[in-house]
Parts: C-alpha cells; structure tokens; sequence
C-alpha cells in the first residue's frame, strides 16, 4: 500500500514552503501532491510549482497536480489551465478539470473533492478515463470497500489532518478580521494550520483556513492501516502541517511496514498531537460510519495484521 502526502492546505509563506518541499524530497512517501485547493489569491505560479515539481522527481517521488476545488470565474478557470498543460499527472478537485485534459495523453485523478459516493460515480469517472479516486473524507470505510470491489478502481483514503468540510467563494478569514474577500491581506499566513475556533463553552468546533471551513480534530485511520490494505485501498493519504510533518510520514511508514504495533503508533501520534497547538485532538467517526468529531479506537484495529 502506497503512502501519499497531500497538497499543503494552508498558506505559507514562500521560503518555508521551499524549506518543506525539499525536506519532503527526503520523507519516506511514494507519491506528492502539489498544487492550491483553496483560494486563487495564494497561487504562486506554474514556475515555481514546476521547479519543485523537479526537485521532487528527481528524489524518486511521483509528482501529481491537485486542482482548485472551486473554480468560479475566468482568472481560475486560467490557472487550471495552465496547471493541467504542466507535464504531470492531474487530480481533478472541480469537474470542470475533466474538459481540460485529455486521459489518453495524461494521468487523471479524482481527488477527495469530487463526489465519488456510489458505484455509478465512480463508473463514470473510469469511464472518461480516471486511473484512482480518493474517497470523500465522509465515506464510511465499508462504502469505500464495496465501491472498490464493485469496480476495480484504485482507491485513495484520506487518512490524516484536519479534515476540509466545505469550501466557499468567500473568504472565512477575512472576515475574522473584517474585511471582504476583495480587500485579501493575506492574513491566513498567521495561521499556518489554520484558525480554530471554539463554541461559548470553549469546544473547539473548527478551523477557519482562508475560503475554506476544517474540522477542529485530526482525523486518523492509523489504527485501520491493516483493515485499509484489506479492503482493498491501494494508498493512504497524510496532510501536511506546519509541525511535524515529517514525523508523521515516519509512524505511518512504520506502521505499514509493520515495524511497530498500532498502540505504540497511536500514542506516538498523541503525543505529538499535544504538543501542536490548536490540534484539537483526534478523531476517526466517519471511517466506523459515526458522528465525524468521534473518536473510536475499537479492539479488532488493533489486531489486524498489516501483511
């Protein structure tokens, strides 16, 4: 089973995105995602997306290009473009990407974004030429499995970070710092995980990440790697934060290989969960079919085998 590490979902500034890439050229990840999901005002160009692009090929990795997830007007639909006439392969997160590229010259991927629930969705996808799809984050892990089997399709899940619930046109983040979208300061850089916020009586509900809503919790299948790989899911997914990124492709490299137990894995990952400010703790609800905010660490997880 492939280990993945996903598009950075939050704004950074240039030079740690640089310092973070050519750290993630060294991580134990077989495929990387680059690319901006959430807002057009962060794009920082074909050029520099290419050179890491580079960088990150020739460390061994295999580079594909996740779109925008909402692509509204004609400057967007541009940016897509140009991303998508890059020579790698493509994740599609809107449809409109599927009227951009052509499958027979070009990989094509759906990615979490596009809503691949049931069979027919998914026999669609195969049939406009799409190799792999990564789930949506709310698709139980029984679903997953029985859209595997009825299809054959690769299938990718989503299996850590805070989890992206909703995507808008305007700009959360501005607001909080009463502006419109339209007046961008680019004030999500002074949240590099994003900015929590909490109910009246202090519980941490979400994280506000420029255009974008997120869960408050880190979602977490490392308990599930043994039951994922027997499913029949061909990649698990790790989303990258500002800390401790690189730690993370380290227990679930471990954890696939079977090198240390899923006790030893789960306390490693609340351990560092603790010390990230804002992490708002773990939570696995929606792979189980449960609320999403839950946290549910059932015995059978942890001792299914990984081979």
């Amino acid at each position: 089973m492939e280990l993945t590490l996903g598009p950075v979902l939050f704004e950074w500034k240039s030079e740690e995105l640089k310092r973070f890439y050519d750290a993630v050229a060294e991580m134990e990840v077989d495929t990387v995602y680059l690319g901006e999901l959430v807002c057009d005002k962060r794009w920082r160009g074909t050029d520099d997306i290419a050179k890491i692009a580079e960088r990150l090929t020739s460390a061994g990795k295999k580079v594909v290009l996740s779109s925008l997830v909402v692509v509204s007007n004609e400057a967007e639909l541009n940016r897509t473009r140009e991303l998508a006439a890059l020579p790698y392969a493509i994740e599609a997160n809107d449809m409109s990407v599927f009227n951009m590229v052509d499958a027979k010259t070009k990989e094509l991927r759906a990615g979490p974004h596009i809503t691949t629930y049931n069979v027919p969705s998914v026999e669609f996808l195969q049939s406009i030429g799409v190799e792999r799809v990564t789930f949506p984050v709310e698709l139980s892990g029984e679903s997953v499995a029985y859209n595997i089997e009825q299809t054959g399709i690769k299938g990718e899940i989503f299996a850590h970070g805070k989890v992206p619930l909703a995507f808008s046109w305007r700009c959360y983040t501005s607001r909080a710092f009463g502006l419109n979208k339209s007046e961008c300061r680019h004030d999500c850089k002074h949240d590099p995980d994003g900015m929590e916020i909490k109910s009246v009586e202090g519980e941490p509900l979400f994280t506000i990440n420029g255009t974008s809503i997120l869960s408050a919790k880190t979602y977490s299948l490392i308990e599930f790697t043994g039951d994922l790989k027997a499913k029949g899911v061909s990649a698990i997914r790790i989303s990258p934060q500002s800390i401790g990124t690189g730690e993370l492709v380290r227990i679930y490299r471990a954890r696939l290989n079977g090198s240390i137990s899923t006790e030893e894995a789960v306390e490693e990952l609340l351990v560092m969960s603790r010390k990230i400010e804002g992490s708002g703790g773990l939570c696995n609800g929606w792979y189980l079919g449960r609320a999403g905010k839950e946290y549910v660490a059932p015995a059978a997880a942890c001792t299914t085998p990984i081979g």
